[in-house]
């Protein structure tokens, strides 16, 4: 695949950003998620999900979404942005587990979720990797679609994978935080059956999508080599020894499988996010923001000594740029940022852009 000039330039500057480990490297990726635009004004009806019906409108639904790039890529042209623009199936999270496991999905509005299926610690036994499967069958049917209608403006990225914890917390639902001190053998078990399926789709995927200049696309950035997405909710819910006891051990085989990982969690979890920081071999670390908790931008000090050497990402409002730009300068940061307008847009960038030795 032959990618346009502009992303070959981004893809450089992320590279120089990974692998130079000088501090004051400042990116900033302004989204589809941290800007909205009126898709109407491009004659796209935005339909919930739940108003698909994935049995026959699988093709209809990748093309919306490709759609749906399209306007905001064609509405933000000329944007100095460092946003990396990408396409993977987003079928809300019941996928995430749903794709190796007899759960059926409930499509919401925006998202979906499945029913716990592992009521005895027997079920497990139903866990299973199979190409039958059919929420897997319809990732690769939706990302197939998107690297077929590549042509160089944007990349197909793997899948947003559910960290170990996630993925057993759908399995067995809230159960499972009372199984933490009820059966912690059986918690350490369901946690490591979830490895492998996470490494098996991320492959499959692979071998679809290819490489994007050498390297791959998590979260909208550009990694070296094969980086899987990985989130880590399910760890910000409980005191750090659970992650050190349960999950660590099985997140760090998921990275060793591949050439580094993007680990996505909340402000909820800030009490954890040191021990993310120390897994092996972790590119990027993601700590957004949620309601009713203190913002990481607030505490950039703290949240850099806590990273050690590993590059942060957080988000924050285009007006916070300003205030912490100083701060920013004392480590390496991917910004994601929301902004009101373009206008506002352009010039925090012009400020970054300022101060940033990349």
């Amino acid at each position: 695949m032959d990618y346009n000039a502009r992303l070959s330039r981004l893809a450089g500057k992320y590279n120089q950003f990974f692998t130079d480990t000088t501090p004051g490297q400042i990116l900033a990726m302004i989204c589809p998620y941290t800007f909205a635009i009126d898709y109407k004004a491009f004659g796209i009806r935005q339909r919930w999900l739940n108003e698909w019906d994935f049995d026959t409108e699988t093709e209809r639904f990748a093309r919306a979404a490709k759609a749906s790039l399209d306007a905001w890529l064609t509405y933000t042209r000329g944007l100095d942005n460092d946003y990396f623009p990408a396409l993977s199936p987003n079928l809300g999270y019941g996928a995430h587990s749903a794709f190796f496991s007899p759960q059926a999905v409930i499509l919401g509005k925006d998202t979906s979720w499945t029913h716990p299926c592992i009521a005895e610690w027997a079920d497990m036994d139903q866990l299973r990797t199979s190409e039958n499967n059919y929420w897997y069958q319809k990732i690769m049917e939706i990302t197939s679609f998107f690297v077929q209608w590549q042509e160089g403006d944007y990349a197909v990225s793997g899948f947003a994978n559910a960290g170990p914890g996630d993925m057993a917390n759908a399995l067995r639902g809230n159960q499972l935080f009372y199984d933490i001190y009820d059966a912690p053998e059986m918690v350490h078990q369901l946690m490591e059956r979830c490895v492998a399926p996470t490494v098996w789709l991320e492959k499959q995927l692979q071998n679809l999508t290819g490489d994007v200049l050498g390297g791959s696309i998590a979260a909208n950035c550009w990694f070296p080599g094969r980086v899987p997405y990985l989130s880590g909710d399910f760890s910000d819910l409980c005191p750090p020894w659970v992650f050190r006891e349960f999950e660590a051990s099985c997140m760090q085989r998921i990275i060793d499988a591949f050439d580094g990982a993007f680990i996505h969690h909340h402000a909820k979890g800030l009490h954890v996010h040191g021990d993310f920081a120390k897994l092996r071999g972790l590119t990027l670390l993601e700590i957004s923001w949620d309601p009713n908790e203190p913002r990481p931008i607030d505490m950039l000090p703290a949240i850099y000594e806590m990273n050690g050497g590993v590059p942060l990402m957080v988000r924050c409002h285009a007006r916070d740029v300003a205030k912490y730009i100083d701060q920013l300068k004392a480590s390496r940061t991917v910004l994601m940022l929301n902004i009101d307008t373009l206008d506002e847009g352009r010039e925090v960038m012009r400020l970054i852009r300022r101060n940033s030795i990349i």
